[in-house]
């Protein structure tokens, strides 16, 4: 049988609010996905096709969100049925521009 989870996400997919909603889920399960104090200096930014960006306090979570990477990367396409295949990490004290979006 397939987790209510993967049934909702298929629901959204293909829709015009399929992102804001993965992204949504995701902000709202984020302490219990990735535990509290890594939600306390990351959070989900943005959702686009299967990757999410994790925005983080500042450059030196970058190195923490890396080394667990593959975990957390696990715990997501989990949680998502499978939507998210990527994770990026932004940090707060730099704006979004070309360059400092870091694929992970």
């Amino acid at each position: 049988m397939e987790k209510l989870g993967g049934v909702l996400f298929s629901i959204y997919r293909g829709t015009p609010r399929h992102r804001e909603w993965v992204l949504a889920c995701l902000q709202g399960a984020w302490p219990k996905l990735i535990g509290e104090k890594l939600a306390a200096v990351c959070k989900p930014a943005s959702f686009d096709g299967s990757a999410l960006a994790i925005e983080v306090l500042d450059r030196q979570w970058e190195d923490a969100i890396r080394s667990v990477r593959l975990a957390l990367l696990d715990k997501l396409q989990s949680a998502t049925a499978g939507e998210v295949t990527r994770i990026s990490v932004v940090s707060r004290q730099s704006p979004v521009v070309s360059g400092t979006k870091r694929q992970i």
